[in-house]
């Protein structure tokens, strides 16, 4: 009876009239960052690290984007300078360092860093956000195998 005088059905009315809202907006938001980060005029590399960064830290990252880049007139990004050696890394799946795919192996290898640490980041990135899996299919659908 205490329920029936207090929540009279108000509690669902409360959830559409606020909080779903306020998710669709969010979502709004990540996708609106996601389209400006693709078509922006940043290097290829610059996008990357920002679309990881949006796409593993899902709202917290597009909110970085949008006050870091997007509302920073002279974001210049971020400088990578690389050795210029005849022979090029690339980016392979481990065959030999793998548990499932092979792609922390790999990416373990190609920086030269323990895959475990990796394999935990992506673990925490996965927790945190809940695009780790996705972006793990994406990698085994892109990354080649090492031959």
């Amino acid at each position: 009876m205490f329920r029936l005088i207090f929540f009279p059905m108000t509690f669902p009315f409360f959830i559409m009239l606020f909080i779903l809202p306020f998710i669709i907006l969010t979502l709004l938001f990540w996708i609106w960052m996601l389209v400006d980060c693709i078509s922006s005029k940043l290097d290829t590399t610059n996008k990357l690290i920002w679309l990881l960064v949006i796409l593993f830290f899902n709202f917290l990252g597009a909110l970085l984007y949008f006050i870091l880049v997007k509302s920073n007139k002279n974001y210049r990004g971020f400088e990578i300078k690389m050795k210029t050696n005849k022979k090029t890394k690339k980016l392979y799946r481990s065959k030999n360092n793998r548990v499932i795919a092979g792609i922390c192996g790999g990416i373990g290898e190609y920086f030269d860093i323990d895959p475990t640490i990796i394999r935990l980041l992506w673990v925490l990135f996965t927790f945190m956000g809940g695009s780790g899996i996705i972006a793990y299919i994406i990698c085994w659908i892109v990354i080649p195998e090492k031959k």
